[in-house]
């Protein structure tokens, strides 16, 4: 799960593409970076295809995480609440995908209705192709270019002052949060319901 690459950072950094020394220590951190991204945004931005179970909100409404494309999406559903999801779905006969673009978070049964579950067991199975996109946005990619650069650098800054660099003030201390970063990430966090 990386939204950028060694490369990337060493020249962000002026490190010659042919020094391997700092490898290690530049994929920590652009493996952080990612991971960082994924928990303040709340979702993924590399896709996996998967079956995943879910309960459904309402009769007609089930909330899902992000899918990235609607291509090979299948839907079953447990009528029976054994376990086992025996029933696969028709788009448009028995449900709909709620927006018109990538992710799609919600499916909308047309027919007669999700079954609700009456022992807090998964009632709809749905293998999709799991994601914010089908590729990761630059935004997202420019995003962990900087973490990772920033996360690399922060080992000469361990106390959270940036070593040999003392203004007239005193030392410099550095920023918990990068206002580009903040900027770049803005409008891909989820956001949720309490």
């Amino acid at each position: 799960m990386a939204y950028t690459t060694t490369a990337l950072v060493k020249a962000s950094l002026g490190i010659p593409l042919a020094a391997t020394a700092e490898d290690t220590a530049i994929q920590a951190a652009i493996d952080a970076a990612a991971a960082l991204i994924d928990n303040y945004t709340g979702r993924t931005f590399e896709t996996v295809t998967e079956a995943r179970t879910y309960l459904p909100r309402t009769a007609s409404i089930v909330d899902v995480d992000d899918i990235a494309t609607v291509s090979g999406l299948v839907i079953k559903t447990d009528e029976d609440q054994d376990g086992t999801f025996e029933t696969t779905l028709t788009v448009i006969t028995d449900y709909v995908i709620v927006k018109n673009a990538a992710p799609f978070r919600q499916i909308t049964n047309v027919n007669r209705g999700w079954p609700l579950s009456l022992y807090g067991r998964p009632t709809i199975e749905v293998t999709a192709t799991w994601g914010y996109g089908t590729s990761v946005p630059d935004n997202i990619k420019q995003a962990a270019l900087l973490m990772a650069t920033r996360l690399f650098q922060r080992k000469a800054s361990p106390l959270g002052f940036q070593a040999g660099a003392i203004s007239e003030f005193g030392p410099v201390r550095i920023s918990r949060t990068d206002p580009d970063v903040a900027a770049l990430l803005q409008g891909t966090k989820l956001f949720g319901v309490g």
